[in-house]
């Protein structure tokens, strides 16, 4: 099997925000990245436009991160942060639901997500 590395995830995000959800998504920025126990992708951010919000897509978008994690056994780190304005614990619970866990209880969170074995 090939091997994560950045242009998959480019190419991945090219046909999410092109192809799949044309015109719902506002922004999307992953990155491919490693630390001592392997490759991880970073999701730097994710926005859906305001006027698509509220009708799945975030959750849709989330749904085939994930699937691509799985897909390359690797994680998925981000950080939680209210800096665009949506409440920590909402943040927190939709991200909880699409499979993360919170590591650090600050005020802005660190939560990863493990690859389930395919």
């Amino acid at each position: 099997m090939e091997k994560l590395n950045q242009t998959i995830l480019d190419d991945f995000v090219f046909y999410l925000k092109n192809v799949k959800y044309k015109n719902k998504i506002q922004e999307l920025i992953l990155e491919h990245c490693s630390d001592e126990i392997g490759d991880y992708i970073y999701l730097i951010r994710i926005a859906v436009k305001k006027s698509q919000q509220k009708k799945g897509y975030g959750s849709a978008i989330i749904s085939d991160i994930v699937q691509l994690a799985n897909k390359y056994n690797v994680r998925i780190k981000l950080w939680i942060s209210d800096i665009f304005g949506v409440n920590l614990n909402v943040l927190y619970e939709f991200y909880k639901k699409n499979g993360f866990f919170l590591i650090k209880n600050k005020i802005d969170g660190y939560m990863i997500y493990i690859p389930k074995k395919l």
